[in-house]
């Protein structure tokens, strides 16, 4: 999360690139806007994003690659649908922040020195599953995305406290679940504790860009 500065990024940009299969795009839905650069506070309109089943699914083999199981991805996408709901969001945007955050792996390494941890990489979520083998136990991978999307009594922001705080101007929720704040909204990659290309990588999760395209997108082609 926002004090986690070696964010998900770096797992999309740096290992996972050579270590995980690009995921598959059977079934992928076609949409009119594609991956790209995002500068100042554009974002893709909520139209142009894939659907929650349609992203989801797009990322199942990479999910199962580095180790979830179909039960875990079973409980994983009811509690994305379930929980987004109670944040306010669409679970496309709760699921394409869990691929930034963790890659979607049930047992990614806690972040922030230990303090962040989960499928969204944020305080207060359980840390049995940190660096263990799959599977994770049901409960804990629910207690994960609870704590990211509506919270789990800890100090912090989550999505809903995010939503809450920025209305539904998403790229500025991003900047705020990633930073704590909004540092300035007419540049969302402005982030003085966090990671300026989360908002431009979560954007690109969302029109479909899978980890070739965002390996592209995420170095000097846009800026960064």
């Amino acid at each position: 999360m926002y004090r986690q500065i070696i964010a998900a990024s770096a797992l999309l940009l740096g290992a996972a690139t050579t270590v995980y299969a690009a995921p598959s795009s059977t079934g992928l839905e076609t949409r009119n806007a594609s991956p790209q650069c995002w500068y100042g506070s554009d974002f893709p309109a909520q139209s142009d994003w894939l659907s929650f089943d349609s992203l989801f699914e797009k990322w199942r083999s990479q999910f199962q690659q580095q180790g979830d199981t179909d039960h875990e991805l079973s409980i994983m996408k009811s509690a994305l649908k379930s929980y987004s709901s109670q944040a306010g969001v669409d679970a496309a945007f709760t699921t394409a922040m869990m691929i930034q955050e963790s890659a979607g792996n049930t047992c990614r390494k806690c972040g922030d020195s230990g303090m962040s941890c989960g499928l969204l990489q944020v305080r207060g979520a359980p840390k049995d599953c940190d660096s263990k083998a799959h599977p994770c136990a049901d409960g804990s991978i629910q207690k994960a995305i609870q704590c990211g999307t509506v919270g789990c009594g800890v100090e912090g922001s989550n999505i809903k406290t995010c939503v809450a705080s920025q209305g539904q101007k998403w790229g500025e929720v991003l900047r705020c679940y990633n930073t704590g704040s909004v540092t300035d909204k007419t540049n969302l990659r402005a982030a003085s504790t966090g990671d300026p290309r989360y908002v431009h990588m979560i954007a690109n999760i969302l029109l479909g860009a899978d980890y070739a395209v965002l390996g592209d997108l995420g170095g000097a082609k846009c800026g960064f």
